[in-house]
């Protein structure tokens, strides 16, 4: 059985939110949607964090998807430093026509504003809810709720800051030592689960990947009746991987868990 860690805070990256709004952490690593079905590319004016690996974005121009088929993916390993061939900090436009070769073309294509400093190096969205890495970010998400982020001081600047992965009943992607959608932890011994958690909802990692853990029987965190929070460890047998991500990502910062 996987050790257990203390110390790492809860990720509420790419879960429901239903998911996020009992479970999410001030810094939940993610924005997660379900799967996209949109595709635009202008800034917008707000962000509102769901569960996946993605962000639903209001004020957007849509249009409808077209209908792929997928290329083979076996060589879009999901890393901590990247995602197949391609590293974190590789320039936007390779990444996105790389993925999009293997993956059929994007589903959307958002890029979005964070024009305020907040002081410790990184930016927020005009209504301050939303924080990342750069005052320019943009997400590019594929049919299998696989999200690329990119962030830069301009457009043409851009670069790739991380991923998120999560709502894809598929499982067409993996980690090194299979860590997918829907894995139990009983069938992953290389998987790392931190100590504690939010009710139902834990985090771990895998291959260095950051990951969201569901428990279906007992909770990885809870408050007793006077008010006390109690750490329980869940039967590996009931914990499956809800969603993965690396890298820098979009941060919800209004979380309540």
């Amino acid at each position: 059985m996987a050790r257990t860690n203390s110390g790492t805070a809860f990720l509420g990256l790419a879960v429901s939110i239903a998911l996020l709004s009992a479970c999410s952490d001030s810094k939940s690593l993610g924005n997660t949607s379900a799967t996209p079905t949109t595709t635009t590319s202008m800034p917008v004016d707000s962000v509102a964090t769901t569960n996946a690996a993605m962000t639903t974005i209001a004020g957007t121009t849509t249009s409808a998807a077209p209908t792929t088929t997928l290329a083979a993916v076996g060589e879009l390993v999901l890393r901590d430093a990247g995602i197949g061939e391609f590293d974190l900090g590789a320039e936007a436009e390779v990444v996105v026509q790389g993925l999009s070769d293997d993956l059929g073309p994007p589903v959307s294509d958002i890029t979005i504003d964070y024009p305020m400093a907040d002081g410790l190096g990184e930016y927020t969205t005009a209504e301050g809810d939303v924080g990342f890495i750069a005052p320019i970010g943009r997400t590019v998400c594929w049919s299998v709720n696989l999200c690329a982020e990119f962030g830069g001081a301009s457009v043409a600047s851009m670069s790739f800051t991380g991923w998120t992965y999560a709502n894809d009943p598929t499982a067409t992607l993996s980690s090194e030592s299979g860590g997918s959608i829907g894995v139990s932890w009983s069938d992953l011994p290389e998987l790392d689960v931190d100590e504690g958690g939010c009710y139902s909802v834990g985090s771990g990692t895998i291959d260095g990947v950051r990951l969201t853990l569901e428990s279906s029987g007992d909770p990885f965190g809870s408050f007793d009746d006077a008010g006390n929070y109690v750490i329980a460890v869940p039967s590996p047998a009931d914990v499956t991987i809800i969603a993965m991500e690396t890298g820098k990502t979009p941060i919800f910062l209004y979380g309540d868990c």
